[in-house]
């Protein structure tokens, strides 16, 4: 039997759960889960490198991601 995939594109919405994997500048990687807050804005240019600002539930604090560090899990409704 063959699966079928599909894939669907839309913004980050606030309250998306995701996955962070990042890596720290002494290369060990840092693995949490957090909560999407809002997805940072840079002006009228789209952003080389689009981020969001998510709520670390480890750290317990606010950080700005790029987008390549996070992984959707669960998106808002």
């Amino acid at each position: 039997m063959k699966k079928i995939y599909k894939i669907i594109s839309r913004k980050w919405a606030a309250g998306d759960l995701v996955r962070i994997k990042a890596a720290n500048w002494d290369g060990d990687t840092y693995n949490s889960i957090g909560i999407v807050l809002r997805e940072i804005e840079e002006g009228a240019q789209a952003p080389l490198f689009p981020a969001v600002l998510v709520y670390d539930t480890v750290r317990q604090e606010q950080r700005a991601l790029y987008l390549y560090d996070v992984e959707l899990i669960s998106a808002a409704s």
